[in-house]
């Protein structure tokens, strides 16, 4: 293992890991930094590849605790607490973190004949993002699809709320107002919420091919998405609160989806 020592803040390896902390400076180096070793083995067992590994001085144990450090062919960089600590965006950093490779995506799509897909319009809040994307893998979900502007999904906040879900949910950015038309041409039933619609989210039956639309927190979904889609479905709040957090909507449809295609088994 070839361990480094790294002590100056002015130190060009600094710098680098400084600036992802920006977006500008994922899409400059193609990276993000991932803290933690749940994290870290979530990432690597998904095949994403470490440009790098930190460790802070005096828990160089926690190299030991990762299956796949040892027998790396990156650097492991030793940095004394303050000037790791310096790095870490959390309130207790854990004492390990690296600068994982962001894989390029695929531009060509091809679908089954059982899909379900979320599409997210200007999701803004990171932890919001991260949520979505841990429910959408543990409900089947077949991707994500990120629409203009939302929140970049290797925002720090994203990659922890996510909990490693990011590093195995296929996501793709997309220009909704082309991609939804194109969906119902390849047999996708869209539906989004609203509401004062009258059909309920789970008297809908949804067909084989369903994507769901899901919108800003605070204006909901941009009325030109809306009249592209095939449905609007409401989920009932008797309790009388006006609206549901978007992840916890985005729970709500993906589970009713499920469900019915157990029962349809």
């Amino acid at each position: 293992m070839d361990i480094r020592f790294l002590s100056s803040n002015q130190n060009v390896q600094y710098k680098r890991w400084r600036k992802l902390h920006r977006r500008k400076g994922r899409e400059k180096y193609g990276s993000l930094l991932a803290e933690g070793p749940h994290l870290l083995m979530e990432a690597m067992d998904a095949g994403w590849k470490v440009r790098a590994c930190l460790v802070e001085e005096g828990r160089e144990q926690l190299l030991t605790e990762i299956p796949g450090i040892r027998q790396g062919s990156f650097p492991v960089y030793r940095l004394p607490a303050p000037l790791f600590r310096s790095l870490m965006d959390t309130e207790t950093p854990q004492g390990i973190a690296a600068e994982l490779e962001i894989p390029r995506k695929r531009e060509e799509v091809s679908f089954r004949e059982k899909e379900t897909l979320l599409l997210l319009d200007a999701v803004q809040d990171p932890g919001n993002l991260g949520t979505i994307l841990r429910t959408a893998e543990a409900a089947g979900a077949t991707a994500v699809w990120l629409g203009r502007g939302t929140v970049d999904p290797y925002n720090s906040k994203t990659v922890r709320a996510a909990m490693g879900s990011l590093f195995r949910m296929p996501i793709r950015q997309a220009d909704l107002s082309r991609a939804i038309p194109d969906l119902r041409r390849q047999g996708f039933t869209v539906v989004g919420t609203h509401p004062r619609t009258k059909t309920l989210h789970f008297q809908l039956a949804y067909p084989s091919r369903t994507a769901f639309l899901l919108g800003n927190e605070g204006r909901g979904v941009d009325s030109a998405l809306e009249r592209l889609v095939d449905g609007m479905v409401c989920i009932p709040m008797p309790g009388g609160v006006e609206s549901l957090n978007v992840s916890v909507t985005a729970a709500v449809l993906l589970y009713e989806r499920l469900r019915q295609s157990w029962e349809d088994g």
